[in-house]
């Protein structure tokens, strides 16, 4: 009995690479001599450098029980403000600054926005973040006319998405640092405490002082934010600004976080979690890709993953709140630690 209640906590504790060892294997089995090698591995990491960045801030809405499928949007506005300015001022390196400054707070605008709506009118997350996904996407198509607008230049700018730094590309640099900003502020700033106390009860929040308005805004202002830098680096990546350059990427997003372990009823979830989901899409989506599945099929793969995460923490809340089975929970999920009889 003993062993295997070891068994169990051991295989808990390592659960997530586990997963990700069994993911590689077989991708591995599938496409011989061509997943396991440094190249690919250095395009995963690249693809995860834009929504991983993402995921960094998006994590905080959802922490609180929020959503914010507006990052998609919010990038490719960001990237059209950027590359727009650095072409208004001849390719300069002050446009190049100016550029990066108006597109983070375009971002920014964008999140306080989301923020400001959602905690003062209590406006359903998901309904303001998909209609404000329309509006900003509109609002990119404005700036570029809706035309691609390219950007070869300055090396400044192209660096972003496109250097080396010791070897390592700079926008997987990027997404360290952001990761490394987000984890420390998650664990170990009153911030950090105060968005898992309003995500785990917001009316006990604001009972003990923690202003549930302020950490919805500053939260949304955050997600914005890493959403703004992700297009802006991914624009230099592209070297062109197109209206629609990050559209679906929301989706990649919400499932790194999800399968990630973070729940979407707010208060539970983490960090090095959500990155270890960013890592496990970033390998499905390759392996999709060098399988030569269509990418038409890669939205159902993703959202049958994001269905069965969902699902497996509304069962795991259920199993853990002591709360009696009955119907069809009881016949599918009987087992010896109660006597529930079939009905």
């Amino acid at each position: 009995m003993s062993s295997h209640k070891n068994y169990k906590a051991l295989t808990s504790r390592f659960q997530k690479p586990l997963i990700l060892l069994v993911v590689m294997f077989v991708l591995t089995l599938m496409n011989p001599g061509i997943f396991l090698t440094l190249g690919n591995f250095k395009s995963i990491l690249l693809a995860i450098s834009i929504y991983g960045v993402m995921v960094c801030g998006t994590i905080y809405p959802i922490l609180l029980g929020g959503i914010d499928l507006a990052v998609g949007a919010t990038a490719a506005m960001s990237g059209a403000c950027v590359v727009l300015t650095i072409v208004k001022m001849d390719y300069s390196f002050t446009g190049v600054i100016l550029g990066i400054l108006f597109g983070l707070a375009a971002g920014v605008m964008a999140g306080i926005a989301h923020g400001a709506i959602v905690s003062n009118f209590n406006v359903p997350p998901f309904l303001i973040t998909l209609a404000s996904q329309n509006i900003i996407y509109g609002i990119a198509q404005l700036l570029t006319g809706n035309q691609v607008i390219s950007c070869l230049e300055p090396a400044a700018f192209t660096f972003l998405g496109g250097g080396r730094l010791f070897g390592i590309p700079f926008s997987v640099c990027i997404l360290v640092i952001v990761a490394l900003i987000s984890f420390w502020m998650l664990n170990r700033t009153i911030f950090g405490r105060q968005v898992y106390a309003v995500g785990g009860n917001k009316e006990a929040s604001n009972l003990s002082g923690v202003s549930s308005k302020r950490i919805t805004t500053v939260s949304y202002a955050i997600s914005g934010f890493t959403a703004a830098l992700a297009g802006i680096v991914l624009a230099s990546m592209n070297q062109q600004a197109i209206a629609k350059a990050a559209q679906g990427y929301e989706n990649d997003v919400l499932t790194a976080i999800v399968v990630g372990g973070t729940s979407l009823m707010g208060g539970e979830g983490s960090l090095q979690g959500a990155m270890f989901g960013a890592l496990l899409v970033g390998m499905i989506n390759n392996g999709l890709r060098l399988l030569g599945v269509p990418s038409t099929y890669h939205s159902v793969v993703k959202g049958i993953v994001i269905i069965v995460a969902v699902a497996a923490d509304a069962y795991g809340r259920y199993k853990n709140s002591g709360l009696k089975r009955s119907g069809i929970l009881a016949r599918i999920f009987n087992r010896k630690e109660g006597s529930v009889k079939p009905i």
